[in-house]
């Protein structure tokens, strides 16, 4: 009966303290959602217009993201928007004309300003962007000059200013002075727009406002969308880069079962190039040279590089360090009489010590005089 009882308040006391531990937790903690940004995925770190295609969609217009290869195979339809962000690439004379005729049947480019049209003294720019008059130039960083957070960008079709934040080092000008529309910017334009036949070119000095980090920011969404001019050209289409890709490149892509099969094989063709047939042979014992043959093939080796030259002057100098080295008094001495001094102490005369420390020959005799005389003075030492 005892151990019931013992057992039974043991119950209580337990449940006691659960229920206690559960209204204590409740009224301590409280159970929330949160929202951890994880970065951008991969297809937004594969594509910088991504957020931009979006956008279009949800407005009712069709986007996508095309590379240069699918490009240069056959360009959209001429009702459609382009916008290109590395157009500097396009440096073949056909591809300019086919964007320039595509443009000239109704459709709208929009492209950014690249190196190819930058201003330079001596290089004259290519492409028909340039032919249109366009020009970049690059401003310096000044740290007095605080240039404005964005620019004013006014539409017909909208009321009110859309500001966009562009680059302050990079601006447009106007050599040909035809563009329908234009941005001011810092010492030129931000925006230039020009009338091509039935379309209409647009050349922006930055394009950063319409990418994913960026359009989100300030009015740049609603820019993108006078800018492109939605929901009357609902077709647009973003190319990363213009630039063919390399032949080795393309077989990839296409074939990358034939190129792994060709490195395979020649891979077993060189190792098969490594095995023997029979036994090795022994190394061949060669008989050995006498030293003076090197000595002599070495000697006419210098002779008709340069005919010593170089081995002479830099046993003249060495020699004459060494006399200097040794006789202190010398080096308060000119050339005439250190070659006086050194002549009393060796029995030549001053004329052929001169000749010999500081003189050049001609040939092969006056190298062999000269050698002598070398030597008679590097023995005196």
């Amino acid at each position: 009966m005892r151990k019931g009882l013992v057992w039974l308040l043991i119950a209580v006391v337990l449940a006691v303290g659960a229920a206690g531990g559960v209204y204590w937790f409740n009224n301590n903690f409280v159970l929330a959602s949160r929202t951890v940004r994880g970065g951008y995925g991969e297809a937004a770190l594969r594509d910088p217009f991504l957020a931009a295609e979006r956008l279009i969609r949800r407005l009712g217009g069709q986007s996508g993201s095309i590379g240069g290869t699918g490009l240069w195979r056959k360009l959209p339809p001429p009702d459609g928007v382009l916008v290109i962000d590395r157009f500097g690439n396009v440096l073949d004379p056909r591809r300019q004309q086919a964007f320039r005729n595509w443009v000239t049947a109704g459709g709208r480019l929009v492209v950014v300003a690249n190196s190819s049209l930058l201003v330079r003294r001596g290089v004259r720019s290519k492409g028909f962007l340039a032919a249109l008059g366009v020009r970049l130039k690059l401003a310096r960083y000044d740290s007095k000059h605080k240039p404005p957070e964005t620019v004013a960008m006014h539409f017909a079709d909208y009321p009110q200013a859309v500001h966009v934040h562009l680059s302050p080092l990079r601006y447009l000008e106007d050599r040909s002075g035809k563009a329908t529309a234009a941005v001011r910017w810092e010492k030129g334009y931000g925006l230039l727009q020009y009338r091509l036949g039935k379309g209409v070119v647009t050349v922006l000095s930055d394009i950063g406002f319409i990418t994913n980090r960026q359009i989100g920011r300030h009015d740049h969404a609603l820019a993108l969308a006078l800018l492109l001019d939605l929901p009357r050209h609902p077709h647009v289409w973003f190319v990363r880069d213009v630039k063919m890709p390399s032949l080795a490149t393309l077989i990839w892509q296409r074939a990358p079962a034939a190129v792994v099969a060709a490195a395979l094989l020649i891979f077993l063709w060189l190792w098969s190039l490594g095995g023997r047939l029979g036994p090795l042979l022994p190394p061949a014992q060669r008989p050995r040279r006498d030293l003076g043959e090197h000595l002599e093939a070495g000697a006419n080796y210098l002779w008709r590089l340069d005919k010593a030259q170089r081995l002479f002057s830099a046993h003249q100098r060495r020699l004459e360090q060494q006399w200097l080295h040794k006789h202190y008094a010398l080096r308060a001495m000119t050339r005439e009489q250190r070659c006086a001094w050194i002549a009393d102490r060796t029995g030549l005369a001053p004329d052929v010590v001169d000749e010999a420390l500081y003189g050049e020959y001609r040939g092969e005799r006056e190298f062999v005089e000269l050698t002598r005389h070398l030597q008679v003075l590097e023995m005196a030492l």
